[in-house]
């Protein structure tokens, strides 16, 4: 399955024939977006050179796996919220996408959202990117939906996506409906409580080691991967296709001494019409 993930401003960059090292180059931005006193463009630009630091690290998010994400109840605190990097892709299916609307008569969909903190921490930065671009200098970016999501003690996530502000429609450019803006918020959060069970959330291999890797979960597959520059996760990979297997439902757990780290943990799924199943048959041919 394909994924669409994130182009930095120097991706953009770089398409058009040009390449700068990567201080130089947002040296070079960040004095532009002061110029024309573009806060938002900035912090764009401040959590994409976070995720070029880190390797540019990311969760393909599987379609299966979205609505059990979007659904769920997240009534805890929000500075229980924390992000597993500082900046990390969270990259959803270019085909069967859930987070797809209407825009004008034509179908659009959310494509990726890059996450990074700002204000020390006190705030998880989102920059949704719905396929939009802005113009700087000579070249044009990335121009996604900046949402500030506040971690506030006493606030609950559910009472932080209930507030979140109302983004000003933009003349010329795809408004994402404030519905699928808290689903992906929501989403994003979830996925920062997700359980580390590798049936849920497994290393995204290179194509060629995948089957091998399945086979054996060699770790020299994943650090192969690492090496080509391929820092990545699968989230939901395992449930997406499983004949006669009822798909797990995802729930919120209390975990840790006295019950205080909350995660989000798949409640397993069971076979369904196990007696066809076991009619199958399994042994070998011949005397």
């Amino acid at each position: 399955m394909e994924f669409y993930t994130h182009t930095t401003a120097r991706d953009a960059f770089k398409r058009g024939g040009r390449d700068a090292a990567p201080d130089e180059f947002y040296r070079v931005c960040f004095a532009d977006v002061s110029q024309r006193r573009d806060d938002m463009l900035r912090s764009q630009l401040i959590v994409e050179r976070a995720w070029e630091e880190a390797r540019r690290p990311y969760y393909n998010v599987w379609p299966s796996i979205v609505p059990m994400l979007t659904r769920l109840n997240l009534d805890l605190d929000s500075t229980l919220i924390w992000l597993p990097l500082p900046a990390i892709c969270v990259r959803l299916p270019c085909q069967r996408n859930p987070l797809a609307f209407d825009w004008q008569g034509q179908p659009t969909q959310i494509r990726s959202v890059l996450l990074g903190e700002a204000r020390e921490g006190q705030s998880i930065v989102l920059i949704i990117d719905q396929g939009d671009t802005i113009r700087m200098n000579t070249f044009d970016v990335p121009g996604g939906k900046y949402i500030s999501f506040l971690r506030q003690e006493g606030r609950t996530v559910e009472q932080s996506l209930a507030e979140l502000p109302r983004l000003p429609s933009t003349k010329g450019r795809i408004d994402i409906p404030e519905a699928l803006l808290s689903d992906c918020v929501r989403l994003c959060c979830c996925l920062c409580l997700l359980e580390n069970d590798p049936e849920i959330v497994s290393p995204d291999v290179l194509n060629k080691d995948q089957a091998r890797f399945d086979q054996t979960s060699d770790q020299k597959f994943v650090e192969k991967a690492h090496r080509r520059g391929k820092v990545g996760w699968d989230v939901g990979r395992h449930i997406e296709v499983a004949p006669h297997y009822r798909r797990p439902h995802m729930m919120l757990a209390w975990t840790g001494a006295g019950r205080a780290v909350p995660k989000v943990v798949p409640r397993k799924g069971s076979v369904v019409h196990r007696e066809l199943v076991e009619k199958v048959p399994s042994g070998f041919g011949g005397e």
